[in-house]
């Protein structure tokens, strides 16, 4: 009897790290020391230093949509975490630039 629950638990372990390493690097929240219109400003700058190009920046909304060569998404969004530091938070298919902006935001 343990061996015939031993297959099904272990396809469920391996496919569950698969998931897991598939969407690593797809998406990243962080805490920035500012107020949100300042951080989406931020991470627009960092986004271009990183070789993305901005298709659509709204600052009311505090979102961002950047193209990342060859044809990769990355969607930014701030939301006021206190009265002093803004949460970013990620999120696309473009792993690499996901990994490098939170060093890239703070040069």
């Amino acid at each position: 009897m343990s061996r015939a629950l031993t297959r099904p638990v272990a396809a469920f372990v391996d496919a569950v790290t698969a998931a897991v390493q598939r969407r690593r690097g797809r998406a990243a929240t962080l805490l920035v020391a500012a107020d949100p219109e300042a951080a989406l400003l931020s991470s627009a700058g960092a986004l271009r230093r990183l070789g993305a190009r901005i298709t659509r920046y709204d600052a009311e909304a505090g979102t961002l949509e950047a193209r990342v060569p060859p044809g990769s998404v990355v969607r930014l969004s701030t939301v006021a975490n206190d009265a002093n530091t803004t949460r970013v938070h990620l999120e696309g298919n473009a792993p690499a630039v996901i990994r490098r902006f939170r060093a890239t935001l703070s040069a």
